[in-house]
């Protein structure tokens, strides 16, 4: 039976405003930019996120936080949706399968000495909340509701040996939760799954459905590092390092059964296997490498300008195997065949007065979906197009307002999920194609004070 398949998603699901599952907003100057330049220290200690070197540049004691409000639309379009019987599977469209998402951020330093700085960076790297509301939509098969969070800490120092030198470095402690649902198709196990069809089981009916939810949590750790140059007074380079993390998700599986599945799962009791029945689950996934590269430039006391190119290496998530405590529920693999990505990134910084300094920046956000079979309505990856604005207003020498809007366009893009593709690992969730069409609108505002 197909009940432990809804576990693979819940580890694995996307959000709309960054490639994979990653979050980008981590701070609220560097995002009027499109994060062009953070590697290279950006505006404030909020770019130690990206290159823990930054926080030699700014002395004293500073103080950044930010906080993000993620919304916008994925629609999806179906073309065709079936059970691995060919019945038709029915239901809407599923309405718009993004929710509103809130993004904290807050970065520390502390100069302790003429050459060293140490900071805490405590940040949401991973996280989403997607779904529909209609449990009845379409793509019930393969997705309702979704909601993956995180925080992390980050501990870094920073020497600056030289003028033109900087390096840094820091431990990466994360917390990682999921919960995840999704609707079985107990017409179509019940027809189909026991070599005969049993009366009165019919595949696709929505009326039979039974639902699952999944939650999973684990702590993860790993590193950071960076350096800085700084060839010349006006112009910054830098490249950050983030570790790989190993996520050891551990969680429970819990069903809502209908009259039919509740049939089901005392049938496979009679015979002493029995399934679909709440149980314990096991994933483990790998977070990626990434390597990040910034360029400041100033070209005038005015005017600043700002390149980025990050790379972060998806291909580590190739497949995802899922087991189970129940030692009737077989272990269920998942092909993902995600694949490496860049992020890139122009902006610039201009300060017309004293109190206030204005950002503009765009950027190309590259998605880890290969094709359209591997691709999921549970938030499906594409490419992705920033164009940022954002502004700064000193209060007073010490504090400093800023605020950034993000709008990101999605090309549409298509879903071909078929119990045909030997990647498909649960054929019970059938056969769907359609497309989708979305975007994603972020306001974020923080503030920096310098002690």
């Amino acid at each position: 039976m197909a009940a432990g398949s809804v576990v693979v998603m819940a580890f694995v699901s996307h959000d709309v405003e960054a490639a994979g599952f990653s979050v980008h907003e981590q701070s609220t100057a560097s995002q009027g930019t499109a994060y062009a330049g953070s590697a290279a220290g950006g505006e404030d200690n909020s770019a130690a996120y990206f290159n823990p070197a930054a926080l030699a540049l700014y002395p004293g004691v500073q103080i950044s936080s930010g906080f993000s409000v993620v919304t916008g639309d994925v629609s999806f379009s179906p073309q065709s949706a079936s059970t691995n019987t060919g019945a038709p599977v029915t239901g809407g469209d599923g309405g718009n399968l993004i929710h509103t998402g809130y993004v904290p951020a807050f970065t520390a330093s502390w100069q302790f000495a003429p050459d060293w700085v140490a900071g805490l960076s405590v940040n949401a790297p991973y996280g989403f909340t997607t779904g529909s509301d209609d449990p009845g939509w379409i793509g019930r098969y393969q997705a309702l509701g979704s909601r993956v969070r995180s925080v992390e800490f980050d501990p870094m120092l920073a020497w600056k040996p030289t003028d033109w030198l900087a390096i840094g470095g820091g431990v990466r402690v994360m917390y990682f939760d999921a919960r995840l649902s999704n609707a079985l198709d107990i017409g179509t196990i019940g027809a189909t799954s026991l070599g005969v069809p049993l009366p009165g089981y019919n595949p696709g009916d929505p009326s039979q459905d039974s639902y699952v939810t999944v939650k999973g949590s684990d702590w993860a750790y790993g590193y950071t590092l960076g350096a800085m140059l700084l060839p010349r007074p006006d112009t910054r380079i830098g490249i950050g390092f983030r570790s790989k993390m190993q996520v050891d998700l551990s969680g429970n599986a819990y069903f809502d059964l209908s009259p039919e599945g509740q049939n089901l799962s005392d049938l496979s009791g009679l015979i002493g296997q029995r399934q679909l029945v709440n149980t314990g689950g096991q994933a483990s996934i790998t977070t990626p490498e990434m390597v990040m590269i910034g360029v400041q430039h100033d070209l005038s006391p005015e005017w600043t300008l700002a390149a980025e190119a990050d790379w972060t290496r998806w291909s580590r998530f190739q497949d995802l195997t899922v087991t189970f405590d129940n030692p009737n529920q077989a272990p269920v693999v998942t092909t993902e065949g995600w694949r490496n990505s860049w992020f890139l990134s122009l902006g610039a910084i201009y300060r017309p007065t004293e109190k206030w300094t204005l950002r503009a920046g765009v950027a190309y956000d590259e998605g880890v979906d290969p094709n359209a079979e591997l691709r999921t309505p549970r938030i499906p990856d594409s490419d992705r197009y920033w164009a940022s604005l954002g502004a700064g207003y000193k209060l007073t020498d010490a504090t400093t307002i800023n605020a950034a809007y993000t709008h990101i366009f999605a090309p549409k893009t298509s879903i071909r999920q078929s119990t045909d593709d030997p990647n498909n690992a649960d054929a019970y969730r059938g056969n769907l194609s359609g497309t989708v069409d979305a975007y994603a609108d972020i306001v974020n505002v923080g503030f920096t004070m310098t002690f």
